[in-house]
């Protein structure tokens, strides 16, 4: 059965599940940087007898015991609201149940899970992918000296005042 697949999907850490006639796969991990968006992929094969398809994305924060259900999104998960989407011709046609996230946070960061329903109680699911938030975001910088109050300010300058004279 695993012939079939093309040899990178394969190689991309497929996950095949035994006795099943659905293969869903997530990339290991992703980066982005606060303030960007970012398309967490889900792709997914499944033979023509599963028709009446769903899907459902679960995170769990770094250090986080449980998964929380974020799509379909949930009146408990109110920090993404507006932030996250799915297209849902591509998911229907085209086998992609990838989620696009918008304004990325620190918060964001976590373990995403894409789960394909096949029936009201069996589904199928990715490995996961690791959404690491890298830095933090255009200018922060200069919020975070500031935010330590007149002695971070003073720092500030003496580090910009240092560069130039080792500059020149």
């Amino acid at each position: 059965m695993c012939r079939k697949l093309p040899i990178w999907l394969v190689l991309q850490r497929c996950l095949l599940l035994q006795g099943s006639e659905v293969w869903v796969y997530q990339p290991p991990e992703l980066r982005a940087s606060p303030g960007g968006s970012m398309l967490l992929n889900c792709t997914f094969s499944a033979t023509p007898k599963a028709s009446k398809l769903a899907v459902t994305w679960v995170r769990r924060a770094p250090g986080g015991s449980g998964e929380v259900q974020i799509y379909p999104p949930s009146s408990q998960v109110t920090e993404l609201h507006g932030r996250i989407a799915l297209d849902s011709g591509r998911f229907r046609h085209q086998r992609d149940a990838s989620l696009r996230l918008a304004n990325l946070t620190r918060h964001d960061a976590g373990l995403y899970r894409c789960f394909i329903w096949t029936s009201a109680t069996s589904n199928h699911a990715g490995n996961g992918t690791e959404l690491s938030i890298l830095g933090e975001g255009p200018g922060s910088g200069v919020r975070h000296w500031a935010a330590c109050g007149p002695l971070g300010v003073v720092a500030a300058i003496l580090l910009i005042l240092h560069a130039r004279v080792c500059r020149e």
